[in-house]
């Protein structure tokens, strides 16, 4: 095929010369070690959310509780939850517990306004004393897709910024493979570390492709209110009443002053149900029960099915009744762009009862996590053996890179064993457990950060052996202090607990395994060589 004309002077041909080539390499790489280390940690907490009500059960043991299959009686849990709210409140919100999290979690406000929660027995209704920690859903999630930054939104706006430039990573790193197809079957583990580490760079990136396009982007689409605020308020003329009724569902209740009855919420969930199932030609269940306005005559009860189990799609349907005789003011069904859009929020986040694919969801995430860090890895390598590069550029990346990965999972582990060190109601300069669990985190992490400049390339094979002990040490201190070692978790079937007690044990025989190979080749880091041909701060080329 010929070159094609753009005008009567100018021609461009189709073909990607190697001088485009040269700066896609060049975008790619400095891409990579600028943004590496931040997406590596978005990259790892996201990875760990698609279990993240599993990590809460074994984080918080009292929430330990074997789900029975019987249908949650709502009407008999008021009176207990009103219980909890001290007799009086204005706002009852009930979450349904399902086989991943089997309470029901309570949400109340009361008369001033604040907000509280709590934790139902699903049996008895009864208030669960918790264990002080944020664990799976408080922690680990929200720094995935905030970085616990919320200053004037700053951590939305990073995390951001780092899922767009990982779509850059993303086409850039196309660009200049010439081999993709042969790459897929290419990984010499025997070969020299630098080589190893191109292949398995290359292997990880080339596997999870599809998932990363789909987790970048939809990641960015998810918060686009936040970039783009005028971009779904100029629809609807500025109108944020219109725009919560079209787009959420709203619909306006009010107090009337007057007490009033609550007629059976149980009946109006069967209704809600029975309703979106014909509807959606499959069953579909109401898993957020609210009770506004409780105690006035305008009471109302709000429904939705906000975590659908057998379907992507999130809130596809809501329904308000009026709260003394069931009747019906709002019927509400997502429009076709509505639903696209919360398609792509569940393709997200998951939620979906469907195992395998939750499995396959965590896995992708590692694989990303790999190709990472191995991108990272390499360009330190590289340098290293032909001495291109400011040492002191080399050791900051470097220090960065080991601060990032091992530093990063050692924290993680530090976090899970500082939850099963601390006592119930342990507090320390003003902070509760649940935050001396986050402090203990930040710090081990900072301290990698410390430690890897100061030890350089040895940080590598200590900070692994670090992880190991945290992670072996983390599951055995489960079992110590809640009973439920692994053994007996296995023959309960109690898979939740079992499953992060065996992961654990895989992190530290893993962990093992790359200290053992980090400590057969270790790799100094020579004097810089400086030619005419080459300035010190050139990529070499491969």
């Amino acid at each position: 095929m010929g070159p094609r004309t753009m005008g009567p002077r100018a021609t461009v041909p189709l073909a990607i010369g190697p001088g485009f080539r040269d700066r896609m390499g060049w975008l790619h790489t400095w891409a990579g070690v600028l943004v590496g280390a931040l997406l590596f940690a978005i990259f790892w907490m996201g990875s760990l959310s698609v279990f993240d009500k599993e990590i809460d059960r074994w984080m918080i043991p009292e929430t330990r509780i074997v789900p029975t299959g019987t249908p949650v009686s709502y009407d008999a849990l008021i009176r207990p939850a009103l219980s909890v709210a001290g007799g009086a409140a204005a706002y009852l919100n009930f979450l349904a517990p399902d086989e991943r999290e089997p309470t029901v979690k309570f949400y109340y406000q009361d008369t001033d306004g604040t907000f509280h929660a709590a934790h139902l027995d699903p049996r008895t209704g009864a208030p669960l004393d918790l264990t002080d920690s944020l664990a799976g859903t408080g922690f680990i999630f929200p720094f995935h897709y905030g970085l616990h930054i919320t200053w004037y939104d700053l951590g939305y706006w990073i995390v951001g910024f780092a899922g767009m430039s990982m779509l850059v990573l993303l086409v850039s790193g196309l660009f200049i493979h010439r081999k993709i197809i042969a790459e897929f079957f290419i990984f010499r583990p025997r070969k020299n570390p630098r080589r190893s580490t191109l292949d398995l760079h290359n292997l990880t990136s080339l596997i999870g492709l599809p998932f990363y396009i789909l987790i970048s982007f939809s990641g960015l689409l998810i918060f686009f209110t936040i970039y783009f605020p005028w971009a779904i308020q100029q629809p609807f003329g500025g109108d944020d009443t219109l725009m919560a009724r079209e787009l959420f569902g709203a619909y306006p209740v009010a107090v009337t002053g007057e007490p009033g009855t609550l007629g059976s919420v149980d009946a109006m969930i069967g209704h809600a149900e029975r309703t979106w199932s014909a509807r959606a030609g499959t069953p579909v269940q109401a898993d957020v029960i609210r009770i506004l306005n409780y105690g006035d005559a305008g009471a109302s009860v709000y429904l939705r099915n906000t975590f659908p189990r057998r379907r992507v799609t999130l809130s596809e349907h809501i329904m308000v009744m009026d709260g003394a005789t069931g009747r019906v003011l709002s019927d509400y069904s997502a429009p076709p762009v509505k639903r696209v859009f919360a398609w792509i929020e569940g393709a997200h986040f998951v939620q979906f009862g469907h195992w395998p694919l939750r499995w396959l969801y965590f896995a992708a995430g590692l694989s990303g996590c790999v190709m990472i860090a191995t991108g990272l890895l390499f360009w330190i390598r590289a340098r290293v053996r032909k001495g291109v590069g400011a040492p002191v550029k080399v050791r900051a990346v470097r220090a960065v890179a080991v601060g990032a990965v091992t530093g990063l999972m050692a924290a993680t582990g530090a976090f899970l064993v500082a939850n099963r060190l601390l006592p119930k109601g342990a507090a320390l300069l003003g902070q509760d457990r649940s935050e001396l669990e986050i402090w203990v985190f930040f710090l081990v992490w900072a301290g990698t950060f410390v430690h890897a400049v100061l030890r350089g390339q040895a940080a590598w094979r200590e900070q692994t052996c670090l992880l190991a002990g945290l992670a072996f040490s983390a599951a055995l201190l489960n079992g110590i202090t809640t009973g439920d070692h692994l053994a007996a978790t296995i023959a309960r079937g109690y898979w939740p607990v079992a499953g992060l007690d065996l992961m654990l044990l895989t992190v530290a025989a893993v962990a093992l395994a790359a200290a053992r190979r980090l400590g057969r080749a270790p790799a100094p880091l020579p004097a810089p060589k400086v030619t005419t041909a080459q300035s010190p701060g050139t990529a070499p080329a491969e």
